[in-house]
């Protein structure tokens, strides 16, 4: 498949952090049908400021969010799959909820310069941040 719909150079993608298919014995069918919807969605964020959701098997556009002031470096979904997280040039670091579409949180001037890469615990609510400032922050999440 591919999708089309940036303005600009593509940075990062992620998908939900569950993988397909994944099944317990201790799962009811509907946890694991939605386990398995969860894996066919993609996260984009671009130099167009842009983070975008897709269905990853269809490659149909499902959501844009423009809340960033410059370009957007780093994407990732959350574990529970219900907020997307996202950093960039403009020093922030932004956490949009998926069910009401909008920009939950921001951490402003998360550092003095660029933040280029996050990563989230997949048991633990710390989010971690690198910057091109040679710095890597720690943050609990609440």
């Amino acid at each position: 498949c591919e999708l089309r719909g940036h303005e600009h150079v593509v940075e990062s993608l992620a998908f939900m952090t569950m993988a397909a298919g994944a099944q317990s014995s201790n799962m009811g069918a509907t946890q694991q049908k939605r386990i398995l919807e969860m894996a066919d969605y993609l996260v984009s964020g671009s130099r167009d400021r842009s983070v975008r959701m897709w269905n990853a098997m269809s490659g149909e556009l499902l959501k844009v969010f423009k809340f960033h002031e410059n370009w957007v470096r780093s994407v990732i979904l959350h574990p529970s799959g219900n907020f997307i997280f996202s950093a960039g040039d403009d020093r922030s670091i932004r956490v949009i909820d998926l069910k009401s579409d909008r920009n939950l949180r921001t951490i402003d001037n998360a550092h003095p310069h660029f933040v280029s890469s996050i990563a989230m615990h997949p048991t633990l609510p710390i989010l971690v941040s690198g910057s091109i400032d040679h710095s890597v922050k720690c943050w609990l999440l609440d």
